[in-house]
């Protein structure tokens, strides 16, 4: 009897095009971090990354190289190529170079804590991360079914939305996430996924968006890595700022090199067509009906779809239940077929 490899935890696809790029580190010269190095040899040094554009490097008052600030002109540049997706992202005055998504939630969730913040509201069935980060501090995680609960009827608050949502890899429109905002909530969005959909437009320009975090795990399959993660802000994160001194600035070059490389949807637009012949092969091999996701690493079920089930496959799927759908990871499916 054939096994379902799909995985209940989101592992990353480490993709074929990507992993050349991580190795760009090896280019990278020791005289680039000398503080005695001159912003015009940093220059000169970095040119044998061969970016699409030579990187503006910050001086120091005494011309030489300010590695302390050498974040800024880099996500500036990953800014610019996150653009087609999130057009208001550069409006987020405050940026912050992090390992992944998951330390600026973190800290995000220490900010509200020390501001007398002791609950938030998530999706069912969301990112296990806010809620076990939540524990650490004393921060209540309550989950809201919107097909239940009544939005317009909660007290207003701070929510943890990821969108696409890590709940069944799905985009959440943004009507939704305006209406919260109009309701007087206010968000702090987590774009994992972005980058890895079909293009869309997500609109972060409402004022009630209070934060941002993003990382290159999902849409990059650098997870292991910790390649590509960044927390935006439209008031300052005071834990954060000390990561103007604490940054991997090799991670940094690297994740420019890939997002100029392979700017976002790309892999999407490549791997979709395989993404769907997984389906395929899924259903055909136990009948479950399952649906495409719109992040690529994913799959979904619906409760309509499973009311049919023999118990069988019920039992099969009920280690991917996430509120009141299914989520399947994709990931060891992308490394069968590539082998």
């Amino acid at each position: 009897m054939k096994k379902l490899r799909a995985l209940k935890a989101v592992y990353s696809y480490f993709f074929p095009e990507v992993r050349p790029l991580i190795h760009l580190g090896d280019k990278i010269s020791d005289e680039l971090f000398l503080t005695s190095t001159s912003q015009k040899k940093a220059s000169t040094l970095l040119k044998r990354l061969s970016f699409k554009k030579p990187l503006e490097v910050p001086a120091t008052p005494e011309g030489n190289i300010d590695l302390d600030m050498i974040h800024v002109p880099i996500i500036a540049r990953i800014v610019d190529a996150y653009t087609p997706y999130i057009p208001a992202l550069k409006d987020f005055s405050h940026t912050y170079p992090t390992a992944g998504s998951s330390p600026g939630i973190f800290h995000l969730l220490a900010l509200l804590k020390t501001k007398g913040i002791d609950s938030i509201y998530v999706l069912e069935g969301e990112y296990e991360g806010y809620k076990e980060y939540g524990k650490t501090l004393g921060v209540k995680v309550v989950e809201i079914n919107p097909d239940i609960t009544d939005i317009g009827e909660l007290k207003s608050g701070f929510w943890f939305i990821s969108n696409p949502s890590a709940r069944d890899g799905n985009i959440i429109p943004n009507e939704f996430i305006t209406s919260l905002c109009n309701a007087g909530h206010t968000i702090i969005l987590d774009f994992a996924y972005v980058g890895s959909t079909r293009p869309y437009t997500f609109d972060v320009s409402h004022e009630n968006i209070f934060a941002i975090v993003m990382s290159f795990s999902k849409p990059y399959g650098v997870f292991r890595f910790r390649i590509g993660g960044f927390a935006f802000s439209r008031k300052p994160i005071p834990s954060l700022y000390g990561n103007k001194w604490f940054k991997d600035i090799g991670r940094l070059l690297i994740a420019l090199k890939i997002v100029e490389e392979l700017s976002p949807g790309v892999l999407y637009t490549k791997y979709r067509l395989i993404q769907e012949k997984i389906i395929q092969e899924i259903n055909k091999d136990f009948g479950l009906g399952l649906r495409a996701s719109d992040a690529l690493l994913l799959g979904y079920l619906i409760q309509d779809d499973i009311i049919k089930y023999p118990k069988s496959l019920l039992d099969m799927i009920r280690p991917f239940k996430r509120g009141g759908g299914y989520r399947f990871c994709l990931t060891p499916y992308f490394e069968e077929y590539e082998f």
